[in-house]
C-alpha cells in the first residue's frame, strides 16, 4: 500500500518572549545593593538598654554573731549595698540617656547632609527636600532599611541620594513658562526706558532746540511771565 505524504504541522511557532525590562531609579539600587525588606520605622532603632550587672558579691568576714555590735554592723552592711546598688543604676541610666542623645544627633547630621545633597543636585528648597525624603522612607519600606544600614553600606546611600535626586527633581522643581520669562523681559526693558527718558533734564531739552525755536521759547515764557 502507497504511504500517504506527512501534512505539515499547523500549530503555530510561539512567539518570542518579550524582553525583561531593566530597573531604573530607586529600583535599579534596590537590586544593585541586594536592599531587602527589613525596618519598620524611619528612624535606626534604639539600641537595647545595657543589663544592669547583678552587684558584686560581698566577700564574706568572719564575724561573731554573739558579739554585742553583731546587729550594728549587720544594718551598716546592708545600707552600704543598698547605697552602691542604687549609685550603679543611676549611672547606668545616665549612661543609656548619653548614648541615646549622641545617637540622635549623628543621626540629624545624617539627615541633614542627605538633604543637602538632595537639595543642590535637584534644584529644590532642603525644606522640600527634608520632607520629600522622609516622606519616602516612611512609605518605601526598602529605602527605610537601606537609610538604617547607611553606615554599614554608604556606597548604597549615595547611589539612593542620587537617583531620589532626580526623582524630586521631575516632581517638586519648579518649570518656567516661556512666554512668563518673555514677559519679564519686555517689562524690565520698558521700565529701563522710561527711567531713560525720566533722567532728561531741562538743559537736555534746550540743547536739543534749534536757535528758532530756542527764540519762540524765550519769547513765549516772557509773555506768559
Amino acid at each position: 500500500m502507497d504511504q500517504q505524504p506527512a501534512q505539515p504541522s499547523t500549530t503555530p511557532a510561539a512567539a518570542p518572549a518579550a524582553p525583561e525590562a531593566k530597573p531604573s531609579g530607586m529600583e535599579k539600587v534596590y537590586k544593585d545593593f541586594g536592599i531587602e525588606d527589613q525596618a519598620n520605622s524611619f528612624q535606626p532603632q534604639s539600641p537595647t538598654p545595657a543589663a544592669t550587672p547583678a552587684p558584686a558579691a560581698t566577700p564574706k568576714i568572719p564575724v561573731d554573731p554573739f558579739a554585742p555590735d553583731f546587729a550594728l554592723h549587720q544594718e551598716k552592711l546592708a545600707h552600704g549595698v543598698s547605697v552602691l546598688t542604687q549609685a550603679q543604676g543611676q549611672a547606668f541610666q545616665k549612661l543609656d540617656a548619653l548614648e541615646k542623645r549622641i545617637q540622635q544627633r549623628e543621626t540629624e547630621a545624617d539627615i541633614k547632609q542627605a538633604v543637602g545633597v538632595i537639595a543642590e543636585k535637584s534644584g529644590i528648597e532642603p525644606d522640600i527636600a527634608e520632607v520629600a525624603l522622609e516622606a519616602r522612607a516612611r512609605s518605601d519600606p526598602k529605602f527605610l532599611a537601606l537609610w538604617n544600614q547607611r553606615h554599614k553600606n554608604p556606597k548604597a546611600l549615595s547611589a539612593a541620594l542620587q537617583a531620589l535626586s532626580g526623582e524630586f527633581k521631575d516632581r517638586f522643581a519648579v518649570k518656567q513658562d516661556p512666554q512668563l520669562v518673555e514677559n519679564q523681559r519686555a517689562v524690565k526693558a520698558s521700565q529701563q526706558q522710561m527711567a531713560t527718558t525720566a533722567a532728561r533734564t531741562a538743559n537736555d531739552e534746550w540743547a536739543d532746540m534749534s536757535p528758532s525755536d530756542r527764540q519762540r521759547r524765550v519769547q513765549a515764557l516772557i509773555k506768559s511771565g
